[in-house]
Formats: structure tokens, C-alpha cells, sequence
């Protein structure tokens, strides 16, 4: 089961560094209850990125066996890797186009600070849901897990271990901020302005690196 997971640190790297839900939850922490907030964000985004890659899991081994199930995990993995690269160039020739404007929050994202805390569990829901890139590792990851074949039980634990890697930010985001929030709320904000300044450049980033990942893994694997 260790290597399963081993396998899933690629797209698990790949979600935890996804700069948008990460600049969410700060804004969440400028709602009116700040700790509950973040807390029911930072549940909602663990049980839908865990159900992502389980639901990508189980529908996988509904498929009909195939003769060569190595082979095509490896030509999905190119495959997903090189939709990657692209996506990383077009996103840095976007912010190359546009790096002189003033970097502004959009409209959701600045109505993020007056939400509930059952808000800001549906914000994580929806950002984890329906991100094509995010969506896109966890059924990446869903994949791997059905390629390992474990039982039902053993896949659960696989993509709650999973989840557990692609949240670390958000999860050790809203655990400082419930422990230490006069001490960390200072340095959490200064965090959030670099981010919604630098986001663009952050995600082409990712984008580059995993796919560029899951590129080697899948030649290696020919």
C-alpha cells in the first residue's frame, strides 16, 4: 500500500500547490468567525478531494480489463503530463501579457471575507469540484490507486492518505490559525497579497514541474 501512495505524491503535489483554494481560506479568515470558517473550509476540501480520487478509483475498476494495464497507465500519464506543459505555457505567456496591471481580487474571491462557515464548506466543495486541473490529478490519482489493486478498504485508506498530502496547505493553514491565530494572522495576510499577486506565475509553475513528472514516469514506464 506504501507505494501506492508513493505514486500519488505527483498529483498530490500537484493539487497541494494549487494557489487558489489556498488563497481562499486565507480570505476566509477575514469572515466574521474566522476559526469555524476556516475549519468547515478546510473539512469540505479534504472529503472532496478524497472523493474525487475514490470515485475515480472505483469507476476504474468497473472498466473492462485490458491486455496491457501498465501500458496504458503509462500513455495516460504522458498523456496527462504533456496537457500539462501546454497548460503551463499558456498560462505563463498570459501573465507575461499582462504582469504590469495591478494584481486584483475577483469578485467571488472578494465576497470570500463575508461568508459563513457553511460557506466557506460549500467555497471548498465547488473550488475542489469543478477545478479542471485539480479534478484532473484526482482522477490521475484514482487511476494509480485502481492500478495498485487494492480491496475497497485498503483504496479508501490510499485516498485518505492522498488527501491528507494534497491539503497540507490548507489543513496547516487553518490548524495555525485555530492554535496560534494572533501570532500567525500577521504573517498568513502577508502570505495571501503575495499569492493573489503571484498566482499565475505559481500555477504555470506547478503545472511545468508535474507535468514534466508524470511525462519521465510514463516514458520510464514504456
Amino acid at each position: 500500500m506504501l507505494d501506492v501512495v508513493g505514486d500519488l505524491i505527483p498529483f498530490a503535489v500537484g493539487v497541494a500547490l494549487s494557489p487558489l483554494p489556498l488563497i481562499a481560506v486565507l480570505l476566509v479568515l477575514g469572515s466574521s468567525s474566522p476559526r469555524a470558517a476556516s475549519a468547515f473550509f478546510m473539512v469540505g476540501r479534504y472529503v472532496t478531494v478524497a472523493a474525487v480520487a475514490l470515485l475515480a478509483a472505483f469507476a476504474a475498476e468497473l472498466l473492462p480489463e485490458q491486455g496491457d494495464t501498465p501500458f496504458v497507465g503509462a500513455v495516460l500519464r504522458i498523456v496527462l503530463g504533456a496537457v500539462l506543459i501546454g497548460w503551463a505555457v499558456h498560462k505563463t505567456v498570459h501573465w507575461a501579457g499582462g504582469r504590469d496591471r495591478e494584481p486584483e481580487l475577483p469578485g467571488w474571491m472578494a465576497s470570500i471575507q463575508g461568508t459563513t462557515p457553511p460557506g466557506a464548506a460549500r467555497l471548498a466543495i465547488i473550488l475542489s469540484a469543478v477545478n479542471v486541473k485539480e479534478v484532473a490529478f484526482g482522477v490521475g490519482a484514482g487511476l494509480t490507486i485502481a492500478a495498485g489493486r487494492p480491496g475497497p478498504g485498503a483504496a479508501v485508506v490510499v485516498a485518505l492518505c492522498y488527501a491528507v498530502l494534497a491539503c497540507v496547505g490548507v489543513i496547516a493553514v487553518a490548524v495555525c490559525y485555530l492554535v496560534a491565530a494572533d501570532r500567525v494572522g500577521p504573517a498568513l495576510e502577508r502570505v495571501r497579497d503575495w499569492l493573489v499577486a503571484n498566482n499565475k506565475i505559481i500555477i504555470a509553475g506547478v503545472l511545468l514541474v508535474i507535468g514534466a513528472i508524470l511525462m519521465g514516469e510514463g516514458l520510464r514506464a514504456l
